[in-house]
C-alpha cells in the first residue's frame, strides 16, 4: 500500500471527491483565491467535468459532444495546477489519519477534504432490470438512441422528467409520449397546484399523454405494470429524482440524514477537516431547521465557492470570513420554448398570488404573510430579484425559525 502526498512536506493539501460543479467550483475557488497547495479532484466517470444540466436539455436535438458539453477548455486544469483524476473511485475516508483510499488500494492524504459526491437515480418499486435514468453523460448517450423511435414512458413528473418529455415531444412527436406520475399533479413536491396544471396544459396541448394518480408496481426496460393493472410499453426512462451518496460519509462516521450529509451554514460536517457541498449536502432549512438538499445547478455552484473560502479560513490561509451564501433555492428549467424559474419553496404557502402579464406570469406563495416562495413563467429577470427578497426576510443562520 502506497500513501501519496503531492505538493512535498509542507504543502497544504486538499482532496475533493467528485467533479461535478461543486467540486469543481471549490477547486477552481481556492485557486483563484491564493491558495497554493495541491488541490486533487477525484471523479468516477471517465470524462473531465461537464455540464450535467445539459444532459436533458440537449437530449434529443443538442451536442452532446466534449466541445458543448465540457465545463472548461483542454488544458484549464493542468495550467492551474489543479489534478483531475477521472475513472477512479474513492473507497474510504480515514478522518483520524486525514486519508481517502483509493479503489487500488493507494492512499491520498488530505489537509482539507470535499465530498461533494452527488447522488445516484432513485431506484424504482418492482423493478425487475433497471430502466433507464439520466444522470451521467453515458446515460445521455445511449437514451439518445433508444427514444429515437417508438413510445416513451418517463416515470417521474418532475423537472427532469418533463424537460425529457419536452425534449421528445418538440419536433412534433408529442404523442408517443407518456408521463407517469404517483402524485395527484406535476411537480407535486415544488410548485403550487395552479402552476402544475399551466405546465401540464402545456405538455398535452403538445401531444403529450399525462396520467397522474399513476403507480408503477412492476417496471422494467421496455414496460410499466400500473397498480390499476394497465401494462405500458415502450422505452421507460425513471425520473423520479435521486438519493444522495452517502457511502463514503457513513464510513467515515459522519453525520447524515435522509436528505444527505448534515452540515453546517458554512458546509462543514463537524469533523475536523472534513466538508461536503452539491447535492449530497444537507444544510439547515431557513424555514424549519430540518437538514435540506437542494438539487439545483446554481446552488451547487454557490456550494462550491463557499465550502473553498471556508477552507481557506480553517487552514489559516486568509482573515477573511466566507462572504454568505443564500440559502434560498433557486431553479430553472425550459419547458418547450418557456423558461420557468422556481424561488425559495413555491409550494409552502398557505396563500397565493398570481400576477398575470399576457403568456407570463408571476406566482408568488405567501407564509403568514410573508413570501416564501415563487414561479416566474416566461419572466426570467424576475427570478434574481424574489430570491433577494426572500433572502432579506429569512432570519440570520445560525437562528432557529
Amino acid at each position: 500500500m502506497s500513501v501519496a502526498r503531492a505538493g512535498g512536506p509542507g504543502s497544504e493539501s486538499v482532496v475533493i471527491v467528485g467533479t461535478g460543479v461543486a467540486g469543481i467550483t471549490a477547486a477552481e475557488t481556492l485557486r483563484t483565491n491564493g491558495f497554493d497547495g495541491t488541490i486533487t479532484v477525484f471523479g468516477e466517470e471517465p470524462h473531465l467535468p461537464y455540464r450535467r444540466t445539459a444532459l436533458s436539455k440537449n437530449l434529443v436535438a443538442g451536442d452532446l459532444s466534449d466541445t458543448k458539453i465540457t465545463l472548461r477548455p483542454p488544458g484549464y486544469w493542468s495550467e492551474r495546477g489543479i489534478d483531475i483524476v477521472t475513472s477512479t473511485r474513492v473507497v474510504d475516508v480515514d478522518p483520524s489519519s486525514r486519508r481517502v483510499r483509493l479503489a487500488d488500494v493507494t492512499e491520498v492524504a488530505y489537509d482539507a477534504l470535499v465530498l461533494a459526491t452527488g447522488g445516484r437515480a432513485r431506484r424504482l418499486p418492482g423493478q425487475s432490470s433497471p430502466p433507464s435514468s439520466l444522470r451521467t453523460r453515458r446515460d445521455a448517450e445511449g437514451l439518445r438512441e433508444a427514444i429515437a423511435d417508438g413510445p416513451v414512458i418517463i416515470i417521474g413528473g418532475g423537472l427532469i422528467g418533463l424537460e425529457i418529455a419536452a425534449a421528445v415531444a418538440t419536433p412534433g412527436e408529442g404523442s408517443r409520449v407518456t408521463v407517469v406520475e404517483r402524485g395527484s399533479s406535476l411537480l407535486s413536491r415544488v410548485v403550487p397546484p395552479t402552476v402544475a396544471e399551466a405546465v401540464a396544459t402545456l405538455h398535452r396541448e403538445r401531444g403529450v399523454r399525462i396520467l397522474t394518480g399513476a403507480v408503477p408496481v412492476a417496471t422494467g426496460p421496455h414496460s410499466v405494470t400500473l397498480s390499476d393493472g394497465r401494462t405500458l410499453t415502450g422505452t421507460v426512462i425513471s425520473a423520479i429524482g435521486m438519493e444522495p451518496e452517502l457511502g463514503l460519509a457513513r464510513s467515515a462516521g459522519l453525520p447524515v440524514d435522509p436528505a444527505g450529509i448534515v452540515v453546517d451554514d458554512s458546509l462543514r460536517t463537524g469533523v475536523p477537516g472534513v466538508y461536503a457541498a452539491g447535492d449530497v449536502a444537507a444544510r439547515p432549512h431557513p424555514l424549519t431547521g430540518a437538514p435540506m438538499r437542494a438539487e439545483q445547478w446554481l446552488t451547487a455552484t454557490e456550494h462550491g465557492r463557499l465550502v473553498a473560502m471556508t477552507i481557506a479560513a480553517d487552514l489559516g490561509l486568509n482573515a477573511d470570513t466566507a462572504a454568505p451564501v443564500p440559502r434560498v433555492p433557486l431553479a430553472w428549467t425550459m419547458q418547450y420554448s418557456i423558461n420557468i424559474q422556481l424561488v425559495g419553496w413555491p409550494n409552502a404557502g398557505d396563500r397565493v398570488d398570481v400576477e398575470p402579464d399576457d403568456s407570463n406570469s408571476i406566482v408568488r406563495s405567501f407564509s403568514a404573510g410573508r413570501l416564501v416562495g415563487a414561479v416566474c413563467i416566461g419572466r426570467g429577470g424576475s427570478g434574481r430579484s424574489l430570491r433577494a427578497e426572500i433572502e432579506s426576510s429569512l432570519q440570520p443562520a445560525g437562528v432557529g425559525g
